[in-house]
């Protein structure tokens, strides 16, 4: 095995009689690396995590965490604090009386545990809310707490499972916060999500799999660029709608690869050709008379990547 790995994941395999929930996974998570695991649903992501903590044991392969082989040394899950397919929370327990519990399942004293309980619960935006049960919470208050229950014993390695699911927009966006802050502790992140752009802003590497295999795997910059996706969207905002018929219009020109409306005055454009076409482009842009606004170029993104490696036919 490599040094510096903290997760590793060799020839993953899980069968349910006929059906090959996952096969021949392959991954690699670095030391105080933050690794995105994305796919479609139904891709088995959940079943990679489930056998990567011994949730469930794979049909073949093997897993180590820090070296050690899960399957030969309890011990190894020591260090890893995980959420898988979001658990619920004790129903008639406060976050206090969950933060106990799980503390004292890992032996934790309770100095420890008041002081850690205090720094979750905290970091979750869930401390004002310590003594109410938790029966009244919604369901993005339950996973804050699951997240914490997680948290809890300050491990070295995080595995988690849509750990935004739920959660509103403010509470993503916290919840994203939370997960940063693990980057400046030197921790290592192990995260499935559907959401893109999750994964570009809190990891710098990313595991795509597809119908159970893995289509890529790698740095997300690394990657984006050594498989060619060198274009660009353009957003574009207008005074007035752009009508369908100069949206197809400009989808057939050349270097336009789509071009779909993104709201009533908004378009957005993926082209990947010279610059030359790329200025004919914005000319019969400006000549379509829906009054430009603003033309926002970004690069090529995880998400375009993503969409082409995942569409039907694609290997």
């Amino acid at each position: 095995m490599e040094s510096g790995i903290a997760i590793e994941a060799e020839n993953l395999t899980k069968t349910y009689g006929d059906f090959t929930a996952i096969s021949g996974i392959n991954l690699a998570v670095k030391n105080g690396d933050f690794m995105g695991l994305v796919g479609p649903n139904g891709a088995g992501k959940s079943t990679t995590l489930k056998a990567i903590t011994g949730l469930l044991k794979p049909t073949s392969g093997t897993v180590r965490i820090s070296g050690i082989d899960i399957s030969d040394h309890r011990h190894a899950m020591e260090h890893v604090g995980c959420v898988i397919e979001t658990p619920e929370p004790y129903p008639g327990f406060t976050p206090t009386e969950v933060m106990d519990y799980i503390g004292r399942i890992y032996g934790m004293s309770q100095r420890e545990i008041a002081i850690r309980s205090r720094d979750v619960l905290e970091s979750v935006k869930m401390w004002e809310w310590r003594n109410k049960s938790i029966s009244g919470f919604s369901k993005g208050m339950r996973q804050r707490i699951v997240i914490a229950q997680a948290l809890l014993p300050n491990p070295d390695i995080i595995i988690l499972d849509e750990p935004t699911s739920g959660l509103d927009p403010r509470g993503m966006v916290e919840m994203r916060r939370v997960l940063q802050n693990l980057k400046t502790r030197d921790r290592t992140l192990l995260i499935s999500t559907h959401i893109l752009s999750e994964v570009s802003e809190l990891c710098g590497s990313v595991t795509m799999i597809r119908d159970g295999v893995v289509i890529a795997s790698g740095d997300v910059s690394t990657l984006i660029h050594s498989r060619g996706y060198s274009g660009v969207t353009l957003t574009v905002r207008t005074v007035s709608p752009i009508s369908k018929e100069t949206l197809k219009d400009l989808s057939g020109m050349e270097g336009v690869t789509n071009a779909e409306h993104k709201g009533e005055c908004t378009a957005v454009i993926a082209f990947k050709g010279t610059p030359e076409q790329q200025a004919s482009l914005t000319k019969a842009l400006f000549d379509c008379g829906a009054g430009i606004l603003s033309i926002n170029e970004t690069g090529a993104t995880l998400e375009s990547m993503y969409m082409e490696l995942t569409e039907d036919g694609k290997p």
